[in-house]
């Protein structure tokens, strides 16, 4: 299930600015929001430091955590909730253009799925060291879910950064 959920991620993600010259990549439908090239830096950044977490960072899991795994199914990539990027993964400039930021996210992604692939333990009995921003203490299956529902959720943000643009240009050029 972690491996469908991560690769299908991973595609999507990719395959949602695949279309995008590096150009437009820079271009922002507003004044606050992120440009697509930030989105893809933002999730290139995440992606590392929580693999980071639960290739590292792991210890045994608290008793008495609960299980969350389905509510991180559904509620991560609901993008009707807005939520701020800790401070680490914010835009900032790293990458020099959107193949570079994409890169390290499958360089992030595909560590990830390898890690899921070659581990022989059940990741449902650890946790990883670092509470998540947003949901605390999570184990490291939980994390995983997180991961893949993440990378679902920018590729909706993704989306609705090409439709505002194109929203935007159309209107623009129709105001002439």
């Amino acid at each position: 299930m972690l491996l469908q959920l991560l690769r299908r991620s991973r595609e999507h993600f990719i395959s949602s600015f695949a279309d995008v010259a590096d150009a437009d990549s820079r271009r922002k439908p507003a004044e606050s929001s992120w440009c697509i090239l930030e989105t893809v830096e933002h999730l290139a950044m995440a992606e590392t430091y929580m693999l980071r977490l639960i290739t590292e960072m792991r210890r045994p899991k608290t008793p008495g955590l609960p299980d969350r795994e389905q509510v991180f199914l559904t509620v991560i990539a609901d993008r009707s909730r807005k939520s701020r990027a800790p401070e680490p993964s914010q835009p900032a400039g790293r990458f020099a253009n959107l193949d570079d930021a994409a890169a390290r996210f499958r360089s992030s992604r595909d560590r990830t799925i390898q890690f899921v692939e070659q581990c022989n333990e059940d990741l449902r009995t650890t946790e990883v060291t670092h509470p998540h921003p947003a949901a605390g203490i999570v184990s490291t299956f939980e994390m995983l879910i997180i991961m893949a529902q993440h990378a679902e959720r920018h590729a909706l943000q993704i989306e609705e950064i090409k439709n505002n643009l194109a929203l935007h240009t159309a209107t623009a050029g129709s105001q002439g």
